[in-house]
Protein backbone atom coordinates (compact mmCIF):
# COMPACT_ATOMS: atom_id res chain seq x y z
CA UNK A 1 0.00 0.00 0.00
CA UNK A 2 2.57 2.52 0.62
CA UNK A 3 4.09 1.46 -2.74
CA UNK A 4 1.00 3.50 -4.28
CA UNK A 5 1.11 6.28 -1.40
CA UNK A 6 4.68 7.16 -2.65
CA UNK A 7 4.07 8.41 -6.21
CA UNK A 8 0.88 10.11 -4.99
CA UNK A 9 2.79 11.78 -2.42
CA UNK A 10 5.75 12.89 -5.17
CA UNK A 11 2.78 13.56 -7.74
CA UNK A 12 0.87 16.46 -5.21
CA UNK A 13 4.38 17.85 -3.96
CA UNK A 14 5.02 18.83 -7.74
CA UNK A 15 1.92 20.10 -8.39
CA UNK A 16 1.95 22.45 -5.35
CA UNK A 17 5.02 23.49 -6.34
CA UNK A 18 3.80 24.44 -9.56
CA UNK A 19 0.80 25.96 -8.05
CA UNK A 20 2.72 28.45 -5.69
CA UNK A 21 5.14 29.32 -8.88
CA UNK A 22 2.36 30.95 -10.90
CA UNK A 23 1.09 33.36 -8.55
CA UNK A 24 2.81 36.64 -9.32
CA UNK A 25 5.21 38.17 -6.75
CA UNK A 26 3.25 41.76 -5.98
CA UNK A 27 6.49 43.34 -4.44
CA UNK A 28 8.23 43.08 -7.66
CA UNK A 29 5.14 44.90 -9.60
CA UNK A 30 4.90 48.22 -10.04
CA UNK A 31 2.61 49.94 -7.65
CA UNK A 32 1.06 52.00 -10.35
CA UNK A 33 0.53 48.85 -12.46
CA UNK A 34 -1.33 47.24 -9.52
CA UNK A 35 -5.02 46.92 -9.88
CA UNK A 36 -6.79 48.36 -6.90
CA UNK A 37 -10.05 46.36 -5.14
CA UNK A 38 -13.59 46.96 -6.77
CA UNK A 39 -15.78 49.45 -4.66
CA UNK A 40 -17.98 48.36 -2.49
CA UNK A 41 -20.46 46.63 -4.71
CA UNK A 42 -24.35 46.96 -3.57
CA UNK A 43 -24.78 44.08 -6.27
CA UNK A 44 -26.94 46.19 -8.84
CA UNK A 45 -25.06 46.91 -12.21
CA UNK A 46 -23.73 50.39 -11.80
CA UNK A 47 -23.01 51.92 -14.92
CA UNK A 48 -19.86 53.60 -15.89
CA UNK A 49 -19.81 57.43 -15.03
CA UNK A 50 -19.21 59.19 -18.40
CA UNK A 51 -18.36 62.82 -19.49
CA UNK A 52 -18.58 64.97 -22.23
CA UNK A 53 -15.08 65.71 -24.30
CA UNK A 54 -13.63 68.66 -23.58
CA UNK A 55 -10.80 69.48 -26.29
CA UNK A 56 -8.20 71.23 -23.72
CA UNK A 57 -7.90 74.80 -23.24
CA UNK A 58 -5.26 76.60 -24.76
CA UNK A 59 -3.27 79.62 -22.34
CA UNK A 60 -3.66 83.21 -23.65
CA UNK A 61 -0.54 83.21 -25.63
CA UNK A 62 -0.96 80.01 -27.41
CA UNK A 63 -3.51 80.76 -30.14
CA UNK A 64 -2.24 79.43 -33.19
CA UNK A 65 -1.05 81.79 -36.21
CA UNK A 66 -3.57 81.28 -39.06
CA UNK A 67 -2.09 79.52 -41.74
CA UNK A 68 -0.85 81.69 -45.02
CA UNK A 69 -4.10 81.04 -47.04
CA UNK A 70 -6.70 82.00 -44.16
CA UNK A 71 -4.15 85.35 -44.15
CA UNK A 72 -4.19 85.91 -47.34
CA UNK A 73 -8.09 85.62 -47.39
CA UNK A 74 -8.28 87.58 -44.58
CA UNK A 75 -6.21 90.25 -46.41
CA UNK A 76 -8.44 89.86 -49.36
CA UNK A 77 -11.89 90.33 -47.07
CA UNK A 78 -10.61 93.19 -45.24
CA UNK A 79 -10.31 94.79 -49.18
CA UNK A 80 -13.46 93.80 -50.15
CA UNK A 81 -14.78 95.06 -46.76
CA UNK A 82 -13.41 98.40 -47.12
CA UNK A 83 -14.69 98.97 -50.84
CA UNK A 84 -18.54 97.79 -49.66
CA UNK A 85 -18.25 94.61 -51.24
CA UNK A 86 -20.06 92.59 -48.31
CA UNK A 87 -21.05 89.70 -50.55
CA UNK A 88 -17.14 89.33 -51.54
CA UNK A 89 -15.85 89.58 -47.75
CA UNK A 90 -18.50 87.45 -46.37
CA UNK A 91 -17.50 84.56 -49.76
CA UNK A 92 -13.95 85.06 -48.30
CA UNK A 93 -14.19 84.83 -44.95
CA UNK A 94 -16.46 81.78 -45.17
CA UNK A 95 -13.93 79.88 -47.22
CA UNK A 96 -11.15 80.74 -44.54
CA UNK A 97 -13.45 79.18 -41.95
CA UNK A 98 -13.48 75.93 -44.09
CA UNK A 99 -10.10 75.72 -43.80
CA UNK A 100 -10.17 76.42 -39.95
CA UNK A 101 -13.51 75.90 -38.63
CA UNK A 102 -12.16 76.49 -34.92
CA UNK A 103 -10.56 80.22 -35.55
CA UNK A 104 -12.01 82.82 -33.39
CA UNK A 105 -11.31 85.42 -35.08
CA UNK A 106 -12.31 84.50 -38.75
CA UNK A 107 -15.94 84.24 -36.71
CA UNK A 108 -15.51 87.12 -35.24
CA UNK A 109 -14.65 89.49 -38.83
CA UNK A 110 -17.27 87.03 -40.53
CA UNK A 111 -20.00 88.53 -37.78
CA UNK A 112 -18.90 92.13 -38.33
CA UNK A 113 -19.89 91.75 -41.95
CA UNK A 114 -23.13 90.16 -41.54
CA UNK A 115 -23.46 93.43 -39.09
CA UNK A 116 -22.70 95.46 -41.77
CA UNK A 117 -25.07 93.52 -44.00
CA UNK A 118 -27.73 94.26 -41.46
CA UNK A 119 -28.00 90.89 -40.29
CA UNK A 120 -28.15 91.31 -36.68
CA UNK A 121 -29.34 88.19 -35.73
CA UNK A 122 -26.96 86.25 -37.91
CA UNK A 123 -24.19 88.28 -36.01
CA UNK A 124 -25.01 87.95 -32.82
CA UNK A 125 -25.21 84.16 -33.45
CA UNK A 126 -21.60 84.43 -35.41
CA UNK A 127 -20.31 86.56 -32.14
CA UNK A 128 -21.58 84.12 -29.49
CA UNK A 129 -19.64 81.04 -31.87
CA UNK A 130 -16.82 83.49 -31.79
CA UNK A 131 -17.11 83.20 -28.20
CA UNK A 132 -16.81 79.97 -27.79
CA UNK A 133 -13.94 79.14 -29.57
CA UNK A 134 -11.91 82.25 -28.15
CA UNK A 135 -10.37 80.71 -24.98
CA UNK A 136 -8.63 83.50 -22.61
CA UNK A 137 -8.62 86.29 -25.31
CA UNK A 138 -10.18 89.02 -23.78
CA UNK A 139 -9.42 91.54 -25.96
CA UNK A 140 -11.59 89.56 -29.17
CA UNK A 141 -14.30 88.08 -26.13
CA UNK A 142 -15.07 91.84 -25.37
CA UNK A 143 -15.30 92.84 -29.20
CA UNK A 144 -17.76 90.04 -29.48
CA UNK A 145 -19.87 90.89 -26.33
CA UNK A 146 -20.37 94.95 -27.53
CA UNK A 147 -21.27 93.43 -31.16
CA UNK A 148 -23.64 91.19 -29.49
CA UNK A 149 -25.36 93.93 -27.37
CA UNK A 150 -25.23 96.27 -30.12
CA UNK A 151 -26.86 93.70 -32.31
CA UNK A 152 -29.49 92.52 -29.99
CA UNK A 153 -30.45 95.96 -29.18
CA UNK A 154 -31.45 97.07 -32.99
Amino acid sequence: MLKNLLPVGLLSLLLGGCAMTSVPDRSRVPPESQAKPPAVSTGRYQPPEITAYREPALPDYARPAPGRAVQALMARAERQGEQGELVAAASSLERALRIEPKNALLWNRLAHVRYKQKQYALAASLAAKSNALAGGDSALRADNDDLIRRARSL
